[in-house]
């Protein structure tokens, strides 16, 4: 019988599992990991790094790096969206801050946290720092070791369904799938309320349960709707979901406005209220409601 092709350029290390590092700037921790893992792994993982906001590569990153041997003088400071459609297969946030806006990557088999320290923060004097960018260099280097040194470039996704499993259920919230989304979404009369959610991103599972409350409150004049982003590629594909969680309100099928990363359940319920208030507008009108102006506060983004 032959071989799948697909299994034979494994077996020979042609295909390489692809890496990317996140932080916040794309400056120092996010780099280091990149230069070190493609020099020490280059021959089973195809490398990058990315920030949630732009920088620059650290000068003294860039040193400190050298010291053991790795250049990264050729290194730039980008932002994830240059990997949005790249079938990265591994995501690794590597400062809380950047895993704090749980970015989303389609197709994404393992999503890793560690946090380092900033090296950028640092105070003392000029030596104290150097040194402090040196320890963080280590603490990288000896983690990546640690992680990946010893394995093949395997992906371990039983954690994420084990989580997924013990997500709260209620009957008055709808968990979404690609089969049903059209009779459930597109179909519906009232207003829709969908959270978009990734089983491993840690403010999903902090709203849940006022998710799941505000469904039971709210039933009667609002549909609640749940989706895995990771189970339902089409549906976060065609909406351009990026992060997790994503709150989305749809009115007769049509999305009209989006909240967007650690949502405060005041916020949340803030704009519960003014779907409720303005649901039949809402829904005949489908774009009529400016919600922007009408759901005050920080951390609102629209973006339909």
């Amino acid at each position: 019988m032959q071989q799948p092709i697909a299994t034979i350029e494994r077996d020979f290390g042609i295909m390489k599992k692809k890496i990317l590092f996140i932080c916040t700037h794309n400056a120092i921790r996010s780099q280091m990991a990149e230069g070190y893992m493609r020099a020490k792994y280059g021959d089973q993982y195809e490398v990058f790094s990315g920030g949630i906001e732009k920088g620059q590569v650290h000068p003294k990153a860039i040193v400190v790096m050298k010291e053991i041997g790795i250049d990264i003088s050729g290194h730039r400071s980008k932002l994830i969206d240059e990997f949005y459609g790249t079938d990265i297969d591994i995501v690794v946030t590597v400062c809380d801050s950047a895993k704090a806006t749980c970015p989303f990557f389609p197709g994404a088999k393992e999503e890793i946290h560690q946090s380092f320290s900033d090296p950028a923060a640092f105070t003392g004097s000029d030596e104290e720092i150097w040194a402090g960018f040196r320890r963080v260099r280590d603490e990288i280097t000896r983690w990546i070791d640690a992680k990946f040194g010893n394995a093949p470039a395997s992906l371990n996704t039983e954690p994420l369904k084990q989580e997924n499993a013990n997500l709260p259920q209620n009957q008055d919230l709808v968990e979404l799938t690609d089969t049903i989304w059209e009779e459930t979404i597109e179909k519906q009369t009232r207003p829709i309320v969908v959270m978009f959610y990734s089983p491993s991103c840690p403010f999903c599972r902090q709203i849940e349960p006022y998710v799941v409350n505000y469904a039971r409150e709210f039933h009667e004049t609002i549909v609640f709707g749940h989706l895995n982003v990771l189970t339902n590629m089409s549906i976060i594909e065609r909406y351009g979901i990026r992060q997790t969680p994503t709150f989305k309100i749809f009115c007769s099928g049509k999305p009209v406005f989006e909240m967007v990363g650690a949502i405060y359940p005041t916020m949340l319920k803030k704009m519960l209220d003014v779907v409720r208030d303005h649901g039949k507008e809402c829904t005949s009108g489908s774009t009529t409601i400016d919600f922007e102006n009408l759901i005050t506060g920080t951390g609102m983004e629209k973006r339909v």
